[in-house]
């Protein structure tokens, strides 16, 4: 098999991490390309990248902190490999999955393909599966209406919009398809559902092949009601631009009323942590599905339906 995938990682701030995440995909055979796509770190990132000795490895610098969907496309960019795939700078890939991953792709002629992912939470060293692997074999493809549906449930586990799929360069250009800017958070739902609204085909494989890493410091940590009025909105751009099944609307309803409840949930902790009573108490009388969530932690309410990977 060829080397012929691009990887591109959008980095911000991850000085401890980025050099575990550009061996782990440079230890990829299958790698063409390593593209380090520093969004204005101000911290130590750059200096670790520019110590990595290998031919594959580009650096790219942003003048300004453009956040990780413009990083990421200006990687896609300047990639030339036959597939691409993202990378988070604070998280790495495990042995073998790209082969794995290429190789479902040719064989069931996809256009993208998805794994599991390995949950590596900081806080106490636990690491487990972020999907059931019978969950993920049950899928077997992923459509519209599944993908959007499995970033909906406000019960209970992680939504599927945390997944790096490997995607079809070709795919991409003929669809012109980008990652979104305007988002802080959610980038990676919207990429893929707008791919699988154009007709790709997306392989699924239960094998756990990329590690993430649960970070409290990370930006799903710090979870705003401004990020959820924007994912709001782009939601709204994504209804209007794609004819949606009857599954798949049916799917993005459920969404819709999560999302909104998950605003109002942010509104109100929001309120209570400025200490504006009056408005605390009305948002609980207006949302009380949302107030009964107060006793568990923003980002943890959020990460069952926003894919938090930033």
């Amino acid at each position: 098999m060829s080397a012929d995938i691009s990887v591109i990682i959008a980095a911000h701030n991850v000085e401890h991490y980025i050099e575990r995440a550009v061996n782990s995909a440079l230890a990829q055979a299958e790698t063409m390309e390593v593209i380090v796509v520093d969004d204005a770190s101000t911290d130590g990132t750059r200096n670790v990248v520019s110590r990595i000795g290998d031919p594959r490895l580009l650096s790219i610098r942003l003048d300004e902190n453009r956040g990780p969907g413009a990083a990421r496309n200006a990687g896609i960019s300047a990639a030339s490999g036959r597939r691409i795939v993202v990378l988070d700078g604070d998280d790495a890939f495990l042995p073998g999955r790209l082969a794995r991953l290429s190789q479902l792709s040719d064989v069931q002629e996809a256009d993208i393909a998805v794994d599991n992912l390995s949950v590596c939470r900081e806080s106490d060293g636990a690491i487990f599966p972020m999907f059931s692997s019978a969950r993920l074999t049950r899928l077997g493809t992923l459509g519209l209406a599944d993908f959007i549906a499995g970033n909906s449930s406000l019960a209970g586990g992680y939504a599927l919009g945390y997944m790096k799929p490997v995607f079809s360069a070709a795919f991409l250009r003929y669809k012109g398809l980008r990652y979104p800017e305007g988002l802080r958070i959610g980038e990676d739902y919207f990429l893929l559902a707008r791919a699988l609204a154009q007709g790709a085909r997306c392989a699924v494989d239960p094998a756990e092949g990329y590690s993430y890493t649960a970070r409290a410091g990370s930006v799903s940590h710090r979870l705003t009601s401004a990020d959820i009025r924007r994912i709001i909105s782009a939601d709204g751009l994504f209804i209007s631009a794609h004819r949606l099944s009857a599954a798949a609307q049916k799917a993005q309803e459920k969404r819709s009323t999560g999302l909104k409840e998950a605003h109002a949930y942010a509104c109100l902790v929001e309120a209570i942590k400025n200490r504006d009573l009056p408005s605390a108490l009305r948002m609980a009388a207006s949302a009380p599905l949302a107030a009964r969530h107060l006793w568990r932690p923003a980002w943890a309410r959020a990460q069952k339906f926003i894919p938090l990977s930033s």
